[in-house]
């Protein structure tokens, strides 16, 4: 099987495996508990913490570990609203910045949010999903008290100019800023200083590292509520037992992402072969626009129309190719792409568009066999 759909997972990496393998078996202890197997897990679960903070220009006292990007979405936008009411504010005057081509773990917790109030007001985009810095200046406002914007589009691999938008905000407003980093994580450079980000959430899966583990940074001094009560752990910020392996995975797998290079090259040869199929249209930029690893595309209107949606998946897996057609957490129900709706696809081109995402792993000959397995699709439907 030819593996193309590295942004909804991508295989652990052997050396991940080796690192974690002590902390499933012999070192198996509590890292809150005080005796000596306790203490040898806090001092893995540190050390991995250093070593994410770092990664991001982060201090270690500012990172909490979480279950995964999802958790810390969720953490970052409902703790800084929570905390917003705890010091006073009413629900009505509480607006979120965002857009509508956020991932739903970013989308899902506004809109319940809104239930009590707070009101989101939606930026606009590019045709890629990039934000316009324009747009979210024209909706800051005294009134704001969180703009959550991703930095990399998880669906096409348009990038957003977060480091703009931050300070654009914080400018205009003493809102504070988020910035999904999920798909960016690993792929370019993260500097949280420069950035003026207050909250910022990254995942290990994405990395060739663990599934179930995550990770929020919280600057230091931001006024923010914990999301899970029921301990003192992660300095009081997240209720629950640390998982110390999944920690040390994730620290593993940052270390090894420095040593491999961002897949771009490879990202540019696909592109460069698809253009030559005629049928083929982009919904990914090129360039610096695009963060190098994501392609989406779909079919011209004479191919559309003799394309099933729910089998297109299907006969890229019968030719031995992985793909998808958007976020992993919706492809499966066969939805439509959100992303691609909110860009202006109709909903045939959102149900009929691939998305080809790369990693360290992937070869030319990976992309050759895609290539050659969409040319025979196309050619089944001619």
């Amino acid at each position: 099987m030819v593996y193309l759909d590295n942004a909804a997972t991508t295989m652990l990496a052997p050396e991940v495996r080796v690192a974690m393998e002590p902390y499933v078996n012999g070192e198996f202890g509590n890292a809150s508990s005080v005796h000596s197997l306790g203490r040898a897990a806090r001092v893995a679960l540190e050390d991995a913490r250093e070593t994410v903070a770092r990664a991001i220009h982060a201090e270690p006292k500012e990172i909490i570990f979480t279950s995964g990007g999802t958790e810390a979405n969720n953490a970052a936008i409902k703790g800084a609203i929570f905390k917003s009411v705890e010091t006073g504010r009413s629900w009505n005057d509480i607006h979120i910045v965002t857009s509508r081509v956020e991932h739903h773990a970013v989308l899902e917790p506004i809109q319940w949010l809104s239930k009590f109030g707070a009101v989101p007001e939606f930026t606009e985009t590019d045709q890629f999903g990039s934000v316009a810095v324009p747009s979210v200046i024209e909706r800051i406002g005294p009134e704001t008290a969180l703009a959550s914007l991703m930095a990399v589009n998880n669906e096409t691999g348009a990038t957003s100019p977060i480091p703009e938008i931050a300070e654009a905000v914080k400018k205009q407003s003493s809102a504070l800023v988020h910035t999904d980093a999920v798909q960016a994580f690993g792929k370019m450079p993260i500097d949280v200083r420069a950035w003026r980000v207050d909250l910022l959430s990254i995942s290990a899966h994405k990395i060739h590292g663990p599934k179930g583990i995550g990770a929020l940074f919280v600057r230091a001094g931001t006024p923010w509520e914990p999301f899970l009560h029921g301990g003192a752990q992660e300095r009081n910020r997240r209720g629950g037992t640390e998982a110390v392996a999944l920690a040390v995975g994730f620290a593993e797998a940052i270390r090894s992402m420095a040593s491999h290079a961002v897949m771009t090259p490879l990202e540019r040869y696909l592109r460069s072969e698809l253009s030559m199929i005629g049928e083929i249209v982009f919904h990914s930029p090129e360039g610096d626009r695009s963060i190098g690893t994501i392609l989406n595309f779909t079919f011209a209107p004479t191919v559309l129309a003799k394309l099933d949606a729910d089998a297109l998946m299907i006969r890229y897996d019968l030719e031995g190719i992985a793909v998808s057609n958007g976020a992993a957490c919706t492809s499966g129900s066969q939805q439509p792409s959100h992303v691609l709706l909110a860009l202006g696809a109709s909903k045939d081109v959102a149900m009929k568009s691939v998305r080809v995402s790369l990693s360290r792993y992937t070869t030319k000959d990976d992309l050759d066999r895609f290539i050659a397995a969409t040319r025979t699709i196309l050619a089944s439907v001619a």
